[in-house]
């Protein structure tokens, strides 16, 4: 019953915990009641997203901007920096 709601009292679920979680974790709605009244629901978790791989994501620029990129040392000392702040000669 995929994507369909289903009713079964505390009792129930205690009982077939298990296989009701299965069956909510395939996209069932399992509504857990009391003495007859709803008290919760069981459902699916939504999927995490998950970030791209390298080349997951198209970023518009060109392969030759993105090597130049790369191949930065982005951690060698700012020289104008430097000399802006009197740490360099």
């Amino acid at each position: 019953m995929e994507g369909g709601q289903t009713r079964v009292s505390l009792y129930e679920a205690k009982t077939h915990l298990s296989e009701l979680g299965e069956r909510a974790a395939g996209g069932e709605e399992i509504v857990v009641t009391k003495h007859g009244k709803p008290r919760f629901r069981m459902v699916p978790v939504a999927a995490p997203m998950r970030r791209p791989g390298p080349g997951g994501v198209d970023l518009d620029v060109p392969a030759a901007e993105l090597k130049a990129l790369a191949d930065l040392d982005w951690f060698s000392a700012d020289e104008d920096a430097e000399r802006a702040f009197g740490t360099r000669g």
